[in-house]
């Protein structure tokens, strides 16, 4: 099915998050490819306007039109996390001592940073692992610039995003013009979405593998970016894509019993350029209680195993799930 492109901000963000949000991934970037009757014209002109009628709630639901009908959001920022026993509003000082047992039963450093949707929201952090290589993760920003482009098709698309097909993400790549120009075009998407920080690697710093997967990125501001991308068309279209990530990637935010929608990746190495122990890690959007939240994940583990990485993942999406505070967040996007 070919995926639809240039749809307007506010329908392209309802229609990507769709139920999720209006009732209540992942690779190694290593070279390898990875699929009536008549009626009269009365009663359809009734029809039209209240179709009609109907959009244009959606519209002022998710410019906050309607915004006194939801909850408020905390606007204070909470203190950045770690293991201090500083606490926030989505992950309160309580959660630390369980978040703390957890981590040491995990053979390795973990990191989680988790947002309200939208932009100009509060980022609250924990554990020790923080910024890292962003591997797969990258193929999203790169994506979303080949939409707002119009370059690249719509097959490259899904795969590089449901598959992490990396040949499907490198014609993206190329199609932008590559290099500096792909890379600028990347960064622009980051912008847009609320990272101001990071900026796409545009070299080839390991043969073998995607220049865009080197880029560094830390986990703070990619969930801002993964909490942005509601409000943007190209963001919108690719929560989309994450929501039909493959089975075989769904472990991490896919595998803690709640809706998601995720990006992942995973690949030997932590820092950009540099060889060693797997690094796992995922964005996305998860619906606890009936709310979104934007979840960034990262696990580095001891043995250095791609096995054991998401493994961690997944049990850090779970705790997420059992502890996040979920109460006070909006049900759409703040955009």
């Amino acid at each position: 099915m070919a995926i639809p492109r240039r749809t307007s901000t506010t329908l392209g963000a309802v229609l990507t998050l769709g139920i999720v949000l209006l009732l209540a991934g992942c690779g190694s970037d290593q070279m390898t490819t990875a699929t009536g009757d008549d009626r009269s014209l009365a009663q359809a002109e009734q029809r039209a306007t209240q179709k009609e009628a109907e959009a244009q709630r959606l519209r002022e639901q998710l410019h906050g039109l309607q915004a006194e009908q939801e909850e408020p959001v905390a606007t204070t920022p909470p203190a950045r996390a770690g293991t201090d026993g500083a606490g926030g509003t989505i992950l309160p000082a309580a959660a630390y001592a369980s978040f703390n047992s957890l981590a040491n039963s995990l053979s390795g450093d973990v990191g989680i940073a988790v947002s309200p949707v939208g932009t100009g929201q509060p980022v609250e952090r924990v554990g020790s692992l923080q910024s890292a290589i962003a591997w797969s993760t990258s193929k999203v920003p790169v994506a979303m610039a080949a939409i707002d482009a119009d370059v690249g098709t719509d097959q490259d698309l899904r795969a590089a995003i449901t598959a992490s097909d990396n040949g499907a993400a490198m014609n993206l790549w190329n199609a932008l013009g590559g290099g500096s120009a792909a890379a600028e075009a990347a960064d622009e998407e980051l912008r847009a979405a609320g990272d101001t920080t990071t900026t796409i690697e545009p070299r080839t710093l390991r043969d073998g593998f995607t220049p865009f997967g080197q880029t560094r990125w830390a986990l703070g501001d990619q969930v801002r970016f993964t909490a942005g991308m509601v409000c943007l068309d190209a963001g919108g279209q690719l929560l989309g894509l994450m929501h039909e990530t493959i089975p075989a990637q769904r472990w991490g935010l896919g595998s803690a019993g709640v809706p998601a929608e995720l990006k992942g990746g995973w690949g030997p190495g932590s820092q950009p350029g540099a060889d060693g122990g797997y690094l796992d890690r995922q964005m996305g959007v998860m619906t606890i209680h009936g709310r979104p939240l934007a979840v960034t994940l990262a696990a580095r583990p001891t043995d250095g195993s791609h096995e054991s990485g998401t493994a961690m993942l997944t049990r850090l999406a779970q705790w997420v799930v059992a502890n996040a505070n979920v109460r006070g967040l909006p049900k759409l996007a703040r955009c």
